[in-house]
């Protein structure tokens, strides 16, 4: 009896293992069309979550609403972003990357990514460097500014 047992239960093991597999593999299409990937040319360099990047053209995927990956589309270095979705506005056919720069504006630092065609925007928070630049820059009259840069989805 054990026996029998004992091959039932391996029987519904790979059964309960075979429809998992399956289930992921039909999601997996629809994973992957529900992401927004948008290119933009950068002409300065910038920081993002404690990471440089040159001045460039970069496309911007949506992983999921907390994490984008940033890959650069000459030399095709990818990195990624945690992010925290923010925010409702309406729909935009535009989208855009917000900056903040302080002081002598050499320094640019990516605030925010509104996406074409979504009601959210991905929030980046300020890393400690920034905040050090933010702390200086109240000191300072007009020393902080906001510069966006416009994105266009890819075709």
């Amino acid at each position: 009896m054990s026996r029998i047992a004992s091959r039932i239960s391996k029987l519904g093991r790979l059964v309960l293992s075979v429809s998992l597999v399956a289930s992921c593999l039909t999601l997996t299409p629809k994973m992957h069309a529900q992401h927004d990937t948008v290119t933009v040319q950068i002409p300065w360099a910038f920081s993002a979550n404690n990471q440089q990047f040159e001045p460039g053209r970069y496309q911007i995927s949506v992983l999921n609403s907390f994490l984008l990956q940033v890959s650069n589309v000459k030399t095709h270095q990818s990195s990624y972003l945690m992010v925290s979705p923010s925010g409702l506005r309406e729909t935009s056919s535009q989208g855009r990357l917000i900056f903040h720069t302080y002081n002598s504006g050499d320094k640019h630092y990516l605030n925010q990514i509104w996406m074409p065609g979504r009601s959210e925007f991905s929030q980046l928070r300020p890393t400690q460097r920034e905040q050090q630049a933010q702390l200086a820059a109240k000191s300072t009259p007009n020393s902080g500014q906001v510069v966006e840069a416009l994105v266009a989805p890819i075709r």
